[in-house]
């Protein structure tokens, strides 16, 4: 049966609203719809005011680009290709690239400094000057201070000057060989409990260095230390073997300059007599070649006649020449 329930049903389908329909059903009437109602009016009729965040119509972006012409600058000589890529850098690039390379030249620098001054200070060794021309005290060569050597008493003055070689690295500049007289000093200390064993030595550098000095006992050939002056040369001497130290002409002019000084002062009698130390006991030492180098002195031993003798009799032979 059709009724008018049904009627209004099917005028609701008919007239079902959907996004484009102009006319919506309320309250079963026909409205207009309110989409349609509200369309946006077009450009022309807008106004707006007080927004800065609304533009009209188009917009233009100014793009500022650098095109470098690479093939253009490679092809330019080294001093203009250098300044065209400076003047193409911004400010902060050439700061970092200013502070990097002072950074280099810095480095650069010390690293030369460093090696100049290595260099100098290696070479000093081979620079030979010394604080005398040959007379090099204890404290010249900076020797510990020793205070229980017992003095010259008995045999004074001292007639009898016994000479051996150390048997160490020969030296031929004033700081090499006082290196060898501290290195000497320390050993008979840290081991003997004892200064320096010889009155004087003489370096290969023609220099005297003074051990224990004048008018003190040595501890240098035993039997004899209370009745002579020991006097060490630096160096291995024994001609046999190879390398030996050879004696210089400076060493012995400089031992006898050491020698007339004692006599003048009175710890050396003229008439005194130079020994080896195998002269008296069974030792190389002072080694072949410094011992034929001694035979050259005025006052050696030549006939022998002190040889194996005692510090008494010695003296008294001695006495009876007088």
């Amino acid at each position: 049966m059709w009724s008018d329930s049904d009627g209004e049903r099917e005028l609701a389908m008919m007239y079902r609203p959907d996004c484009s329909s102009d006319f919506v059903l309320m309250d079963e009437r026909m409205i207009a719809s309110a989409s349609r109602a509200a369309v946006s009016p077009p450009i022309s009729q807008l106004n707006v005011s007080k927004s800065s965040r609304v533009h009209i119509g188009p917009k233009f972006v100014s793009v500022t680009q650098k095109v470098r012409n690479t093939e253009e600058i490679k092809e330019l000589p080294l001093p203009r290709y250098l300044w065209k890529v400076l003047k193409n850098t911004s400010r902060a690039e050439r700061l970092s690239c200013s502070v990097a390379l002072t950074a280099l030249v810095i480095c650069i620098g010390l690293t030369l400094y460093f090696a100049l001054t290595t260099e100098t200070v290696a070479n000093d060794d081979d620079i030979d000057v010394a604080p005398h021309e040959w007379n090099i005290t204890r404290e010249m060569w900076l020797a510990q201070i020793v205070n229980d050597t017992e003095s010259v008493r008995e045999y004074n003055p001292i007639r009898l000057v016994i000479v051996q070689h150390t048997v160490s690295p020969e030296c031929d500049t004033f700081q090499t060989c006082a290196s060898q007289m501290r290195i000497l000093q320390s050993n008979v200390l840290n081991n003997l409990e004892d200064d320096i064993p010889y009155n004087f030595l003489i370096g290969n550098d023609g220099r005297v260095y003074e051990g224990r000095g004048w008018g003190l006992v040595g501890a240098h050939t035993y039997h004899y230390n209370r009745c002579s002056l020991g006097i060490g040369f630096l160096g291995d001497y024994r001609e046999e073997l190879d390398p030996h130290t050879r004696v210089t002409d400076l060493q012995i002019a400089r031992t006898k300059i050491l020698l007339e000084d004692g006599v003048k002062r009175g710890f050396l009698h003229p008439k005194y007599y130079i020994n080896g130390a195998c002269d008296f006991q069974s030792t190389a030492s002072p080694g072949s070649n410094l011992y034929k180098a001694l035979k050259s002195f005025e006052h050696f031993d030549h006939k022998g006649i002190l040889a194996n003798r005692t510090c008494d009799e010695i003296y008294t032979i001695l006495k009876n020449k007088i």
